[in-house]
């Protein structure tokens, strides 16, 4: 799931309760039956952004394994294409770190 795809997911479940409220607000009901219509709604709301959230997060674990699954693969690979000076290899290695930072930060603030 790109973080194009979260957002748009997001406004449309905003946009949902949003059209849901003014929907309950106009209609012609007793008080109380209008604010049971909202605490429902504002439930339903809340239980799919939480199986939204639960969504990402298993999509985020997994790319972290993947990740660590690429990590593994690199160096097999580094090792196996005559990488044998240390310096070289550690350098590869920071970089890739410094990769992975960006994109948890990403993924995070994505996730926000």
């Amino acid at each position: 799931m790109s973080s194009n795809t979260g957002n748009m997911i997001i406004a449309l479940l905003a946009g949902a309760v949003v059209g849901a409220g003014i929907g309950i607000l106009l209609a012609p009901d007793k008080g109380s039956v209008t604010r049971q219509k909202l605490k429902d709604g504002v439930d339903k709301s809340k239980g799919d952004l939480m199986d939204k959230y639960h969504e990402l997060a298993q999509l985020l674990h997994r790319k972290a394994e993947n990740a660590g699954e690429n990590i593994s693969e690199f160096l097999d690979n580094a090792i196996s294409s005559g990488i044998h000076e240390k310096d070289e290899l550690i350098s590869l290695l920071e970089e890739k770190l410094e990769l992975l930072k960006k994109g948890a930060k990403k993924a995070a603030a994505t996730a926000k």
